[in-house]
């Protein structure tokens, strides 16, 4: 029973994670590389906000401004030209390596998202196991419906899909507030299917809220380069895709686990004659 579950955990992601590759590549991708161009065209230029009276500059692939400014006489402009070159090309080797666009891109996106499927694969499984009841595929959906809330329509409404070169507040504090909010939104959803009293469902409901009370981190000052209608385009298609993701993950789980798992081993005829539902 183990080895048929863990082949349905392999099987339902490989087959989420080639699917939603391709749901990218036509949607999501053109989107990213439009919005990189954006991005690497920003001029940087130092500047003062009259209002807030912050003063920031912004970099250019990690130079520093001062060295894209004007440069002054007393060290010319072939010296400038020399110390412009020598910064970027410290800068490009110091950047991480990333795969060319194209075919290679598209692989390790590929392999990145067959990862992942199985990975939330697993998690649906054993939330089938842990329940012990009777699966199939519309139940599958309803399951890929609650991991979409929990790892995406939830925390995307305190903070939506980013595009680069967007402004954003620290890492440290994003990641902070949306596991809180996976958590938060998990257990308020199990606590809301699974309980059939009104103390249980109540406390659901304020667990659902609480991230969103509590309020995403933002930074206090909104920049970027990228205009704002690809920047809703983008969250909307990222959105659309997570939601096909998990669709296809919660249906092809469901169907391989009640056929693999289930019918095969009898426990299906076992369960169902229990419980019905």
């Amino acid at each position: 029973m183990i080895s048929k579950a863990i082949t349905t955990v392999i099987l339902a992601g490989f087959v989420a994670g080639i699917l939603v590759t391709g749901a990218q590549m036509l949607r999501v991708t053109p989107l990213i590389l439009q919005a990189e161009k954006y991005e690497v065209s920003a001029e940087a230029v130092p500047h003062t906000h009259q209002h807030s009276g912050i003063t920031h500059a912004h970099e250019l692939n990690g130079v520093a401004p001062e060295v894209h400014s004007v440069v002054t006489a007393a060290h010319g402009s072939e010296t400038a030209a020399h110390a412009h070159d020598q910064n970027i090309a410290h800068s490009h080797a110091a950047e991480n390596w990333a795969p060319a666009d194209g075919v290679e891109r598209t692989f390790y996106t590929a392999v990145s998202n067959i990862v992942t499927g199985i990975a939330f694969s697993l998690m649906l499984v054993a939330v089938y196991l842990l329940r012990g009841k009777p699966v199939s595929m519309n139940s599958g959906l309803l399951w890929g419906a609650a991991g979409f809330l929990v790892f995406s329509g939830s925390p995307a409404l305190g903070l939506p899909p980013e595009l680069p070169g967007m402004t954003a507040a620290a890492l440290e504090s994003r990641q902070a507030w949306w596991i809180g909010t996976v958590i938060a939104t998990a257990i308020g959803i199990g606590l809301f299917t699974e309980s059939k009293t009104i103390l249980p469902k109540i406390a659901a409901a304020l667990l659902l809220a609480a991230p969103h009370l509590i309020g995403a981190p933002h930074p206090l000052l909104f920049e970027s380069n990228v205009p704002a209608e690809l920047s809703a385009q983008f969250a909307i298609a990222s959105l659309l895709t997570s939601a096909f993701f998990w669709m296809v993950l919660g249906a092809s789980t469901g169907y391989l686990y009640k056929k693999l798992v289930l019918e095969s081993s009898g426990v299906f005829l076992k369960t169902s004659s229990l419980n019905p539902q």
